[in-house]
Order: C-alpha cells, then structure tokens, then sequence
C-alpha cells in the first residue's frame, strides 16, 4: 500500500488477526472560515479552533475500529489541518516481523482535512467534529505540541493496539494541555465493558476474524475497563468527551462547545453488543465430534471385514486435527514467550488448541497406511481430551474466567470424540 496509512487496531499474526486500518489524504482544505460550517473568523487574538474529528466504522476488516484525529483551524491562514495518529508504512523496514513480534513502529503526522473528508464520504462512513472549549492558550499549546511530535525525529512511537493507539494519543495529547482534567474524570468511571466485549463487538460483521480474535486474545482480554481506557475506540472518545466537564478560570464548563456533523452515511450504527456465537460453536462441535464418532465405529468395522477405508479416513481427520489445533496451540505458545503481544498471554485456549498435538502427525502414520493407532496416539489423544475437560472444570475457580465458551463449545467435543474414536479401535490390525 503506497504512502502513509492511519490504523487502529493491529493484532499480531496476519493469519488470524483482526488488521485494523483506515485511510486518509493529504492537500489543502480550502475552507477559510472558522469552523465546518462556514462561521466567521475567530478574534485575531484567538485564531486557533481545536475539533476532535471522529470517523464511524466502514465496511472493510480495517476499517471496523473508526478513526479520529486533532483538526486546527487557523483563521489567520484559512489552514486546516487534521493531526493524526497511528500511521505506517507497508514499506517500513521489517514491518511484518515487526507486526508478528507485536514491536509495530506507528507514526503521526498532519494532513489537510477536506482529502481525508473525500475518502470518507466515498465509502458512506459519517464524520463528526466536536469543537473543544480550549482557551487560546491551550490552543497554542496544543498546536506546538502536534507540531513537535510530528517532526521526524519524534513522530515514531511503539504502536499498542489497546493502550497506545491512534484514538489514545489523541486523548492524551488533549488531556495534556487540560493538566490532567480528562484522566482525572474518567479514569475511575466504570467502562461496563472488556477489551474483548468491544473488540468482538465492533468484529461481529466478520465471523472470521473474530474466531480468529477468540483464539489468541487471552485472559488479560478480559478486564473491565475504565471510561479512561474506552477511549481507545474513537467513537468512545467521541461520546465521553460529550459530557465532560472542564475548569478554566475557576468555572467548570463542557469540553464540547459543540458537535458538527461533517458527513452523513446511510449505514447502520455499529453493533451495541457482540453475538451470541456459543449455540453456534457448540453446535459445530457436536457436528465434528459426531462426524469423528461416525468413523470410529466405520473403522471398526472395517478392520473386522480386513478394510482400511475407514481407518484412513479417521486418520486424516486425527492428522488434520492434531494440524490445526496444535499449530495454533503452538502459535499462543511462541506469542507467549517470544513477543510483546502482552494480551495475547495467560491463555487459556492453550487446553483447547493443545500444542502437545502436533506430535500426533507422527503418530497417526498407521491409521494413514490402513493399520490401526499405537499406544502413543491413543495416549496422547486422551490426554489432551482430559486436559480440554480439566480446563472447563477450572472455570469455577477465581482467575480462570476467560471469555473463550466458543473456543472450549467447539473443540472440547472433538478432542472426546478423537480419543474415543481412535481407542476403541483393536490393538492389533487383524
């Protein structure tokens, strides 16, 4: 992808991970006015109008998350400049190693506002612009502060998809030149929500990706966040800054002088809550495990009328299982301890996507020559089955309350069905 582009949120591995990116332009607005819609000029001595603009989620994976930024009106020059955060380049150095590491180099910089309008309203995404109560000294503050950050030697920064984001440098580039007052009203104020709630939420368009989601976010995904931390979605920040309070002067009036709507789209409002997939996942469990019973008792059979269709059918199945479930138990494990994806740890879907399958390739060589399973596979099977069942038992207990009832629906009946299939075949090949 040619040039610079904003994101929000970058989860890891390409394979299964929600790339969350947005686009932008970059040349002159010719609005001269003070703000969006065409007032008059602000005071000489007051020329700088601080918005936040906001952008609704789109249709694509990497648009789901929206996208904000810091427009500066200049009435002296007639500029507008929108300043945003989280920009890369496919073409930076080492950038997918980067990606996979989670050691992502994300930058800012400034663009004029009305590029970045036209590529909105081209793809029927609703923009806003809440004009902040800034005094002119704020103002000021502000726009030397996005100016030094924008110089190449500072526009780089470590890229956390939840804690250092495009929409949190935002905020905090706001509550800088507030003295704290936004951290102070909101990092106490009960978010009602997880990382996770909200990322599957604003991911319930794409099946896919949010199975993908599913399978590597970890417990730490699961913390109730604050107002404060919700912030790291744009149109959260867009809706709690509606109702903040600041003091200047001793007064305490609203952050948001008030809200203009830059664009208008026909499409729905994003998804209030995530889906209910877990009838659905159990249901494909069932469905799988069932399949794999159904070629146990054809491979019994089979043995005992010298056949060996039906044992080269379960063992592509153990094969394909023991492929999928342990490369991904493998993929958490090597996240763990070599990359800084810290949310992607304390993972409990590592009893459910077992790395200790992958040496089952091995061991189902017999069933895949028509012959039936040694002692190893049949062992192994078993020990991931009970381990899968130990780790639900575990939710009962404090600190085992991940979020992954799809994850444990979908593959607990299949592990059963796997070890039952495969051990009650005979010991010997007749």
């Amino acid at each position: 992808m040619a040039g610079r582009v904003p994101s929000h949120l970058a989860q890891g591995l390409i394979v299964i991970l929600a790339l969350a990116v947005g686009g932008a332009g970059a040349v002159h607005a010719q609005t001269t006015g003070r703000g969006a819609d065409g007032a008059e000029p602000a005071d000489p001595d007051d020329p700088l109008t601080v918005f936040l603009v906001t952008a609704e989620p789109g249709d694509a994976i990497w648009e789901r998350f929206g996208h904000n930024g810091l427009w500066i009106h200049d009435a002296r020059t007639g500029e507008d400049v929108l300043w945003e955060w989280g920009l890369f380049s496919f073409r930076q150095e080492n950038f997918i190693l980067r990606l996979i590491r989670g050691t992502m180099l994300y930058g800012m910089g400034g663009r004029y506002l009305q590029p970045m309008l036209d590529v909105y309203s081209s793809q029927n995404r609703s923009v806003w612009a809440q004009e902040l109560a800034l005094t002119p000294e704020q103002e000021q503050e502000l726009d030397r502060l996005v100016r030094t950050n924008a110089r190449p030697e500072n526009a780089q920064y470590a890229y956390h998809y939840y804690r250092d984001n495009c929409s949190t440098r935002a905020r905090d580039a706001l509550d800088s030149v507030l003295d704290g007052q936004l951290r102070e009203a909101f990092r106490d104020l009960p978010g009602n929500a997880t990382w996770r709630w909200h990322t599957r939420r604003l991911l319930r368009p794409d099946p896919l990706a949010e199975a993908g989601l599913q399978v590597v976010l970890g417990n730490p995904g699961d913390q109730e966040i604050t107002a404060w931390e919700a912030m790291f979605l744009p149109m959260q920040m867009r809706r709690h800054l509606a109702s903040a309070e600041v003091v200047v002067d001793g007064e305490s009036r609203p952050l948001v002088v008030r809200e203009v709507p830059l664009l208008e789209s026909t499409r729905g409002a994003p998804a209030s809550a995530p889906a209910n997939r877990w009838a659905g996942s159990l249901l494909l469990g069932l469905a799988l495990g069932g399949g794999i019973l159904v070629l146990g008792m054809w491979s019994r059979r089979g043995l005992a009328l010298g056949k060996t269709a039906g044992v080269r059918a379960l063992g592509l199945g153990v094969v394909a299982w023991c492929l999928v479930a342990g490369a991904l138990g493998w993929i958490l494990v090597l996240a763990w301890a070599f990359t800084d994806h810290d949310f992607w740890r304390w993972n409990e879907n590592l009893v459910q996507t077992s790395p200790l399958l992958l040496p089952g390739l091995v061991l189902a060589f017999p069933l895949l020559m028509g012959k039936t399973a040694g002692a190893g596979l049949r062992k192994l099977l078993w020990g991931v089955a009970y381990l899968a069942v130990i780790g639900v038992a575990l939710k009962v207990l404090p600190g085992f309350d991940q979020s992954n009832w799809e994850i444990v629906a979908t593959a607990t009946p299949v592990h059963l069905a796997l070890a039952w299939a495969v051990g009650r075949l005979p010991t010997t090949t007749p």
